[in-house]
């Protein structure tokens, strides 16, 4: 089950970059060029070397909720199977500074992002690296919440976390077990 597509989402509007949104973007960014805030191409594969293994990276020129589609369609252009996709993306469930990574994630998932994939890639076994960005105590301001910038603390404890992320998912890649990894990630 080795990973050969690594998928950012986030949303495609520069002024949402720095968004709670968008750290799925914000893990690409730092995994491809060392650097939080550089921009990248959206649509575009990228391929690096990870371990000596090639990957594929991906995020859509789109909105989060529309990625499904797109995904489908690299998905059959590179040739891959669903179980070697990892999706990167925000999570309100988990506080900032914490991570979860899960496979065939069984659990009703309230990420409208997450929701448009499954519907496309009907089979629902994919990897989910899930970096938490907390919650607002007002749920009817969800919206609003991930859709704006995460204060200095939370954004440094999502910086670190998608730092650690990165190191775990590069040993992930090398040595392919799972278990361990997920050990690590969701401690």
């Amino acid at each position: 089950m080795c990973i050969k597509l690594i998928i950012g989402m986030g949303n495609y509007n520069k002024t949402l970059f720095n968004t709670r949104h968008n750290v799925g973007i914000w893990f690409i960014n730092k995994l491809i060029n060392n650097n939080f805030l550089k921009n990248i191409k959206f649509n575009k594969i990228y391929k690096i070397n990870i371990n000596n293994k090639i990957i594929n990276i991906y995020i859509p020129k789109t909105y989060i909720n529309n990625f499904g589609k797109y995904i489908l369609k690299i998905k059959k252009k590179i040739n891959i199977k669903n179980k070697n996709i990892l999706i990167i993306h925000d999570e309100i469930n988990i506080k900032p500074g914490k991570k979860k990574i899960k496979f065939n994630y069984k659990k009703k998932n309230t990420h409208n992002g997450i929701k448009n994939i499954k519907k496309y890639l009907k089979k629902k076994s994919f990897y989910q690296l899930r970096i938490g960005i907390g919650k607002p105590k007002n749920m009817k301001k969800l919206k609003n919440f991930v859709l704006n910038k995460p204060n200095k603390k939370e954004k440094k404890l999502i910086y670190k976390s998608i730092i650690k992320s990165i190191k775990y998912i590069k040993l992930f890649i090398k040595n392919n077990n799972f278990k361990y990894i997920q050990n690590l990630i969701n401690s």
